[in-house]
C-alpha cells in the first residue's frame, strides 16, 4: 500500500489497555498514513461506521453492550464494503470460521497480535475486501448479460414458433425447427 491521504480505521474495543496497545502497535506501521478512532460500545461503533468513511474495523467481538456473533452482525449490517478485522481474546476455532464465512476478512487472537501480523492483516483485509467487491460486480454484470441472451434465445424461439405457424396457414411447410 502506497503512502496516501490518511486514511481511517476505527477499533471498536472496551479495554484501555487493549485499545493502547493496539494503538501503540499501529503507530509502528509507517506503510501508510491512518487515523485511529476509537469506540468503546457496539452503539459508538456503530454511529462511528455510519458517519464516517473507514478503510477498516477492527472488532472486539465481547463489548458492554453486546458479545459475540450478535456483535459482529450488527457491524456487517453498517459496515458495507469496508473491510472487517475481529480481534479477540479467545480463539474458538468454529466461531472464528463461522465469521469468516459470514464475511469477516480475519480474525485474530490477541495473544498473538503483533505490530507485524496486525500491519499485514490490516493490507490483506483491505485488498481482499476490494477483490470481492469488484468478484460480486462482475458476477452480477455476468448474470445481466447471461438473462439478457436467455431471454434473447427465448424470443428466438417464439418467432420461429410464430414463422411457422404463420407459414401453416399460408399452405407452406414448417421451415424452422424449434
Amino acid at each position: 500500500m502506497s503512502r496516501i491521504d490518511k486514511q481511517t480505521i476505527l477499533l471498536i474495543e472496551d479495554n484501555p489497555g487493549d485499545a493502547r496497545l493496539i494503538r501503540e502497535m499501529l503507530n509502528e506501521i509507517t506503510s501508510f498514513n491512518y487515523n485511529l478512532m476509537i469506540a468503546e460500545s457496539l452503539k459508538d461503533g456503530i454511529e462511528q461506521i455510519r458517519s464516517t468513511n473507514l478503510i477498516l474495523i477492527l472488532l472486539d467481538l465481547n463489548l458492554p453492550d453486546s458479545t459475540g456473533k450478535d456483535t459482529f452482525d450488527s457491524v456487517m449490517k453498517q459496515a458495507g464494503n469496508t473491510p472487517v478485522v475481529l480481534v479477540s481474546g479467545l480463539f474458538n476455532v468454529e466461531l472464528s470460521i463461522s465469521l469468516i464465512q459470514d464475511g469477516a476478512q480475519d480474525y485474530i487472537v490477541k495473544p498473538d497480535l503483533s505490530s507485524t501480523l496486525l500491519s499485514r492483516t490490516i493490507k490483506f483485509a483491505i485488498e481482499r475486501k476490494k477483490l470481492l467487491t469488484e468478484l460480486k460486480a462482475k458476477s452480477l454484470e455476468m448474470e445481466q448479460l447471461n438473462s439478457y441472451f436467455v431471454n434473447r434465445e427465448i424470443r428466438m424461439v417464439e418467432l420461429k414458433h410464430e414463422i411457422n405457424q404463420l407459414l401453416v396457414k399460408g399452405g407452406e411447410e414448417k421451415r424452422y425447427s424449434i
